[in-house]
């Protein structure tokens, strides 16, 4: 009876085995933090990707478990700083120094603390400014978010959190950097050009569709960008067009952005997309980028000219089934808001139509990173997590079957 147990548990972990050996995807240069959290998370079941704890890259704060259950996992817990007297930040190492990194900082108050304040507090990241975090900006129950795209030319990153209102403490949910590969955001990523830059994402937006995260099935989204669910214009139905022709283009987007577009009723309409922008301290440049997917309609021409601000900056002409990127930059921004006009070109007979689009703001750094950071001991990456798991069920398959053989 023993010998038939042990090899039914020798089953089990090489089941186990075979199947975290199967992940396919590469989290090579990814590091998810699920901040509060006691236990790390493989990738598998309703957990899409790696989550690491965040012990070991700071030193200072407490965890807390939200009250009531959210829908994401990350967002169940959170590290609070009550202590302002110390530094409260977070040393994470890069796996490839002298890449640009999406870095995204996720925060969910949910009364954790039975206050019903949501606090106001700033980030930094390696001694830069970052931005203001305003937790009561968003409805109860509802993540936000902070993101940026940054060049790192040392072998970490260094988030901090700064208490700037009395009474109000500072915490973080979840804190993730990803590498970016492939080309994606060339203007922005090449540090021939921004060598001291960051890029804060304003907007991020699918229209007429729902919100697409990370995921390897067909909609989601393979660089673990969050892709929000956009407002439809008055003047604009909601338009399903699935591609039937896509091919890889200008920043990998996924295939789901291009599943839905917002439309104009009428062909000589504009849309008209008002984005609000973060105080700034002055003019700043700023990236647009916009996603179209055009159906194939064989009764009309569609032509489109963008307006930013007024200013006419690009027109594009579709021919048949086919999806464009249209990347603008620079253009300078003061803010508080952005007005975007898409209109008919004269010789469109066809209404306008968006898929998605992204906007970012340029930052200059002005002070060089520190070439000397005292570092925490790191978690291993997500891949290594992986291949430990993977090893362990190998050794413990291995171990039990000896005793399967010499029982």
């Amino acid at each position: 009876m023993e010998s038939v147990l042990v090899q039914a548990l020798v089953a089990f972990l090489t089941i186990h085995f075979l199947k975290a050996s199967s992940q396919d995807f590469n989290f090579d240069g990814w590091l998810n933090i699920d901040c509060g959290s006691e236990q790390p998370v493989v990738a598998g079941g309703n957990r899409s990707m790696p989550w690491s704890t965040d012990a070991g890259v700071t030193k200072t704060g407490f965890n807390k478990r939200l009250p009531a259950r959210q829908a994401l996992e990350e967002m169940n817990t959170l590290r609070f700083f009550p202590d302002q007297t110390q530094e409260n930040c977070y040393i994470v190492s890069v796996q490839y120094s002298g890449w640009a990194y999406i870095v995204r900082a996720g925060f969910l108050y949910g009364n954790y603390d039975n206050l019903s304040r949501p606090p106001t507090f700033d980030l930094k990241m390696d001694g830069q400014n970052w931005t203001t975090v305003n937790t009561s900006s968003v409805d109860d129950g509802v993540p936000l978010y902070h993101e940026t795209i940054y060049y790192v030319g040392s072998g970490y990153i260094k988030v901090c959190l700064v208490q700037t209102r009395e009474g109000e403490v500072p915490f973080i949910s979840s804190l993730e950097t990803m590498v970016i590969t492939n080309g994606l955001y060339g203007e922005m990523v090449e540090p021939i050009n921004n060598p001291h830059a960051a890029f804060h994402l304003v907007t991020r937006t699918n229209f007429a569709g729902p919100e697409i995260r990370f995921g390897g099935g067909y909609y989601g989204d393979y660089y673990n960008r969050i892709w929000t669910s956009g407002a439809t214009p008055k003047n604009c139905v909601n338009f399903s067009t699935p591609p039937t022709d896509f091919d890889e283009i200008d920043n990998y987007p996924p295939i789901g952005v291009f599943n839905d577009s917002i439309l104009t009723v009428n062909a000589s309409d504009p849309i008209v997309l008002i984005v609000d922008l973060p105080p700034l301290d002055g003019p700043h440049s700023a990236c647009f980028i916009f996603y179209f997917y055009n159906p194939n309609d064989t009764s009309g021409v569609r032509a489109t000219q963008i307006y930013i601000n007024g200013q006419m900056n690009s027109t594009i002409t579709f021919a048949g089934p086919t999806s464009k990127v249209v990347t603008i930059y620079p253009i300078d921004v003061v803010g508080p808001t952005i007005n975007i006009t898409l209109s008919s070109d004269p010789k469109s007979t066809l209404s306008t139509l968006i898929s998605g689009m992204e906007v970012f703001t340029k930052h200059d750094l002005a002070v060089p990173q520190p070439s000397n950071p005292v570092y925490y001991a790191p978690p291993p990456s997500a891949a290594a997590a992986s291949e430990l798991l993977i090893f362990m069920y190998y050794v413990l398959a291995l171990t039990l079957s000896l005793v399967v053989v010499f029982y």
